[in-house]
């Protein structure tokens, strides 16, 4: 875990100052508070933050530069493979001057240009500075799990692991994109390549730019999943094929100069990684997980209990409460823009009390993704299918008369909230009626929402992006929705949520479970062997089932719940509402937050995603820079 950044002027007598380079890497100082370093060439600066994993001597220092100082290179992640890679490096000529991953970027990229992407297996974004061609070459991993983003504007072209690094750049405006925010209210999260702000936008999941001397920029995805069912292998085949590859991809992401533990939610996936990860190392494990004292349908400490007595690891539980809500504050600050995925703020804590113990944590983040763990999702986009066979323009009267009946009765009538719901769904394409799924507020409800003029503005569809997903997916089937899941939620959702946490806290996050050999492995699996009527993650499950306690592997999907209903309350907001704002409309939230307190139904995720953003414009409009940690 690391933080880089860098500008690019286009105009070459314009010198790049030190002092900009410095403050752009002063606002990554939690993602590396060890070392840091600046480069300037002229019209091009790099800076660096780093937290020292592997190699801690001043060696690892960056940026960092090839033997004769042409190339250079800002790296944030770790690269698994670094070591195969180095002896075939050296054979070709090339001499290492550390004992680091980063020299190994380098010289791959002086021996395979942009081709050496194909060689790297490992989390990555980085920026190589090609002052022989006066060329920036810039790449994302495969799945999204170390974070880049980039301005290309005004004679400027700069990039940041988070957007606080671009937003001293005089030129960078903060204008607010509607469009993003109409699909933040959808989704609670603010989907790739856009950002909140119109002139920011993020590099995709195995997207590497060229940005060349004259200003043009060249973008491409470097790398995508192959789906290509292989029946050829038994269940028991394929069972033994997965443990293999997970038991090597553990013993690489294990591999530190420091401290590793691992996140213990209590479900399926963490629990497997904990039982690899005890099976692995000599030394007891250091676990760490949440439990929820208010809430103790919830609380998942039984079952992390079953798990850390079972390997005897070294356990530390975080007991939260609805007072740990005001890390929200914090989160939003760490993001830089709204972002609304509630499990963020206990997993904020759990990662405080693991920096006192680790500095690298494993997650089980990826299972679900790629063994087929939303089986209710996927059941329910099955039954939707009938939908189609209704014709376009009965939906489309349909929707008139549920648009009058929404504004004369609103969100207190639940039939008119699951009629409009299903009329939405009889609107969209399947692939969008499958993202709904699990979406939060309907088009109806963001209309009440937001202001008229924003609503105005806006087209009603997940962006371009999407699109591109959608016609790459495969064509029918569970794999399509899992290769949707794989491009869109994963990366924006949980993988982001997992990389703010860690990094607020300056310790590295890595995802075993997406070790590029594995996850290409079990997308060659039968989706009959992950997925039936009543469950999904079945090979998964059987895959564990020699470590993990039948407890776990057994016990139906729970997910990271946290109880928003109890949390979201009126006086959590008082301190929000303003009387004109120009965003949100007031009455409709007042009336929302008054349905969640008197009545059963849950609005909590609703009015955290409001809750959240209403944070981020408080923080936008006072110009708050980054709280000090709770």
């Amino acid at each position: 875990m690391c933080g880089i950044t860098g500008i690019y002027y286009f105009d070459k007598d314009r010198i790049v100052d030190s002092t900009l380079v410095n403050t752009m890497s002063n606002a990554l100082a939690h993602r590396g508070p060890d070392d840091d370093g600046v480069f300037l060439d002229n019209n091009l600066g790099l800076g660096f933050r780093r937290l020292s994993i592997i190699d801690l001597s001043p060696q690892g220092h960056q940026p960092m530069c090839n033997e004769d100082g042409t190339v250079w290179i800002v790296f944030n992640g770790e690269i698994y493979n670094f070591q195969e890679l180095r002896p075939m490096l050296e054979k070709k000529g090339h001499r290492f001057k550390s004992a680091t991953d980063t020299e190994t970027i380098i010289h791959a990229y002086e021996e395979f240009g942009a081709q050496c992407l194909d060689y790297l297996d490992g989390m990555f974004a980085f920026a190589i500075w090609d002052g022989r061609k006066r060329e920036l070459f810039l790449a994302r991993d495969r799945f999204g799990i170390k974070p880049l983003h980039y301005y290309h504007k005004n004679g400027i072209f700069a990039f940041g692991s988070e957007i606080k690094a671009l937003l001293p750049i005089p030129q960078v405006a903060r204008d607010l994109d509607y469009q993003t925010l109409w699909n933040y209210f959808t989704l609670m999260q603010i989907p790739a390549p856009h950002t909140i702000y119109k002139d920011i936008r993020k590099f995709l999941p195995a997207q590497a730019m060229v940005v060349k001397a004259d200003g043009s920029k060249r973008a491409w995805q470097y790398w995508d999943i192959h789906i290509q069912e292989d029946f050829s292998k038994s269940e028991d085949q394929w069972v033994e094929e997965l443990r293999d590859l997970f038991g090597k991809a553990m013993r690489r992401h294990l591999y530190a100069d420091v401290p590793v533990g691992v996140f213990l939610s209590g479900g399926l996936d963490s629990s497997g990684v904990v039982a690899y990860a005890s099976k692995v190392k000599q030394e007891p494990v250091k676990t760490f997980s949440v439990s929820f004292s208010d809430d103790p349908k919830v609380d998942e400490s039984p079952y992390q209990k079953i798990v850390a007595d079972k390997f005897q690891t070294e356990h530390y539980e975080f007991r939260a409460n609805a007072d740990i809500l005001q890390a929200a504050q914090l989160l939003i600050q760490e993001c830089d823009e709204p972002f609304a995925i509630s499990s963020a703020i206990p997993l904020y804590y759990i990662s405080k009390m693991a920096g006192e113990h680790v500095k690298v944590v494993l997650t089980g983040d990826g299972g679900d993704e790629v063994f087929a763990g939303y089986d209710g999702r996927y059941h329910t986009a099955e039954r939707l299918h009938s939908l189609d066979y209704i014709p376009g323009f009965a939906w489309r009267g349909a929707s008139r008369f549920i648009t009058r009946y929404y504004r004369r009765n609103g969100d207190e009538n639940d039939f008119g909230r699951r009629l409009q719901r299903v009329i939405t769904w009889g609107q969209q394409t399947p692939d969008e009626r499958y993202l709904s799924i699990f979406t939060f507020f309907t088009s109806f409800q963001k209309e009440q929402l937001l202001h008229p003029d924003i609503v105005r503005e806006v087209q009603k569809g997940f962006g371009r992006y999407y699109q591109q997903v959608f016609d790459n997916a495969p064509k029918t089937g569970l794999n399509r929705k899992l290769y949707i899941d794989l491009k869109t939620s994963l990366a924006d959702e949980m993988l982001t949520k997992a990389d703010r946490c860690t990094s607020m806290v300056s310790i590295e996050g890595r995802v075993p479970l997406l070790d590029k050999s594995f996850v290409e492995s079990a997308f060659k699996i039968p989706a009959s062997l992950k997925l039936n009527r009543e469950e999904g993650k079945l090979i998964l499950k059987k895959m564990f089932s020699d470590l993990v306690p039948p407890e776990i592997y057994n016990r139906p999907k729970a997910g990271f719940v946290v109880p928003l209903k109890q949390w979201m309350t009126p006086a959590a907001f008082q301190p929000l509402i303003h009387e004109n704002d120009s965003i949100l409309n007031r009455p409709y939230l007042e009336k929302i937050l008054s349905l969640n307190d008197t009545t059963g139904k849950n609005w909590g995720y609703h009015l955290f995603g409001i809750y959240q953003f209403l944070i981020w414009e408080q923080a936008e409009k006072s110009g708050v820079a980054l709280l000090e940690h709770l």
